[in-house]
């Protein structure tokens, strides 16, 4: 049935993590015993549901502004019988505030958004929890950013390279970045020192 909904999302464009991508973020779900996962930007909800399958503690809070995306997702995730483990909130990410603290803050939603993302949702990071980025690669594009035709997409890219550069240089995080991973997936891990 997941693989349907897989299928149905490449065939209609939807932008949906790359298999690769998704093999790694469930192993590192398994491997770190993330129970509690907050995803920016649920599209038609493969991921979280993926994410869902792996054990039934887990427990995922999604964000769609998109109310066409947000009703598929819906859809999708009670035929899985999967609507006691994610919660979606329909709403732009700026919007949705919690006291909730995460193991996991999976994040694959507008890329230029990145940065303030970090910063908004590090206060509801577990002191050893991980935030993953997908997309950090972003089709090859960031190693190529000058012969970028399109201005908007090259100012988009150039946001990309830019939260690369600032996370390398940010001393609160130890980070892990796997551009050979599926459309690249950065993890940071807050540093000890800085809790």
């Amino acid at each position: 049935m997941i693989d349907e909904i897989k299928e149905k999302a490449l065939k209609e464009g939807v932008p949906i993590i790359k298999d690769e991508g998704l093999a790694f973020l469930l192993n590192f779900i398994k491997e770190h015993h993330c129970k509690d996962i907050l995803e920016l930007g649920t599209a038609v909800g493969y991921s979280s549901m993926e994410m869902a399958k792996l054990d039934k503690d887990i427990h995922i809070d999604t964000i769609e502004k998109n109310k066409d995306m947000y009703d598929q997702a819906i859809v999708n995730i009670a035929e899985n019988k999967l609507d006691k483990q994610i919660t979606v909130h329909f709403m732009a990410i700026e919007d949705f505030h919690t006291d909730k603290m995460y193991d996991l803050i999976f994040v694959d939603a507008a890329k230029a958004q990145y940065q303030k993302y970090m910063e908004m949702f590090l206060p509801n990071l577990k002191d050893d929890g991980y935030m993953i980025f997908d997309n950090m690669i972003f089709h090859s594009l960031v190693f190529q950013v000058d012969t970028i035709a399109s201005k908007n997409l090259r100012n988009l890219v150039k946001k990309i390279v830019k939260f690369r550069e600032n996370v390398h240089n940010d001393k609160r995080f130890d980070i892990m970045m796997n551009d050979d991973v599926g459309d690249g997936i950065l993890v940071l891990t807050r540093r000890k020192s800085e809790t």
